[in-house]
């Protein structure tokens, strides 16, 4: 009977030994699935959205695309999943998707409570607040005195702990009214439920744009309380498919230093500069390393762009939005887009 125990321990410690080796990496699972799975939030125009023809759109899909590219060759063997901002780390962890993708915030008790991983930054932003115009309140400092104003505000988010804050520290009259998902609080506002409503910047454009009539009846106030970087979401322990999240993003910020686009990527492939070279897989020592093919980069490069192409046909220049660089520069140019040496 001992011999039985001791035997069956053994066996049962062989299986959890193999079963945990031979656990496909998520970059395997990519791979042999054929498609990335992207988990992502409906944002609105410009950031993350669905098109009248049911593909999603916008600034953050398009780095899923870049991801695809570079993985599988292909920028459309992508499956998007659509979650909220209640639910999107709890399904991250139960492995619904490959990354989050979405205007996340990076913070450190996410980074570390949740046990995730946030890559570099894809977007540098800051919370603030859209007001009816009829409610005559310009800036924050409105907000003081005795009337009281209503301001619709998500729900387990770090945008309600901010508000918090700055309503503790300034004294503000405000009536904080909770919703279990941002589409709420869009819904909500735009019905005249609350008199303003706060989110990060970049998403409070996008809405107004996207769902008011008249634009011009609402004021974005130009005071910014907080921090909000923005970015890529994975789950923690699996160091391979952080560096190619993370490299991916670099990958488009130097092409963009470089000068590299989709219309000129080809003809990079002679430039005697090293660093393109290794970018471009020219020099295949980083696409090795990552576990992708080769001409990674020059493959999400050719079928979607750099970051600044990302950027101006989603949120910049040639967009609807028409959204300046600003901290969303390159560092040349005065941003905080900074990249390690490719080496």
């Amino acid at each position: 009977m001992r011999f039985w125990r001791f035997g069956s321990l053994v066996s049962i410690l062989f299986a959890l030994f193999f079963a945990s080796h031979a656990s496909a990496t998520t970059l395997e699972t990519v791979q042999n699935r054929g498609l990335l799975r992207c988990g992502v939030v409906n944002s609105g125009v410009g950031l993350s959205e669905i098109d009248l023809q049911g593909h999603w759109q916008g600034f953050f899909p398009d780095f899923c695309r870049f991801m695809a590219a570079a993985i599988l060759g292909n920028a459309d063997a992508v499956e998007y999943v659509e979650v909220n901002y209640v639910t999107r780390f709890d399904a991250l962890n139960a492995d619904a998707f490959d990354v989050l993708m979405a205007n996340t915030t990076w913070t450190a008790g996410r980074d570390i409570d949740l046990k995730l991983a946030f890559t570099h930054p894809l977007f540098y932003d800051g919370q603030g607040f859209l007001a009816h115009r009829s409610v005559d309140v310009n800036s924050v400092k409105d907000l003081v005195g005795d009337k009281t104003y209503s301001v619709c505000v998500s729900d387990g988010t770090t945008t309600i702990e901010n508000l918090r804050d700055l309503v503790a520290t300034n004294n503000l009259n405000l009536k904080i009214i909770t919703f279990q998902s941002v589409e709420g609080v869009y819904d909500a506002f735009f019905a005249r439920v609350c008199d303003l409503m706060t989110q990060d910047r970049v998403a409070l454009v996008s809405q107004r744009l996207n769902r008011a009539a008249d634009p011009t009846s609402f004021i974005l106030f130009p005071d910014i309380i907080s921090k909000e970087p923005l970015g890529p979401v994975i789950r923690e322990n699996d160091p391979q498919w952080y560096d190619i999240v993370q490299w991916t993003i670099y990958a488009t910020m130097m092409a963009e230093e470089f000068g590299i686009t989709q219309d000129n990527v080809d003809t990079f492939l002679e430039s005697p500069e090293p660093e393109v070279q290794r970018l471009l897989g020219v020099l295949p020592d980083i696409g090795n390393s990552l576990g992708l093919p080769t001409d990674w980069a020059f493959q999400g490069l050719k079928q979607v762009g750099s970051y600044g192409e990302i950027y101006d046909r989603t949120l910049g220049k040639n967009s609807s939005m028409g959204l300046e660089r600003g901290l969303n520069a390159l560092w040349s140019d005065g941003g905080l887009l900074y990249t390690p040496p490719l080496r």
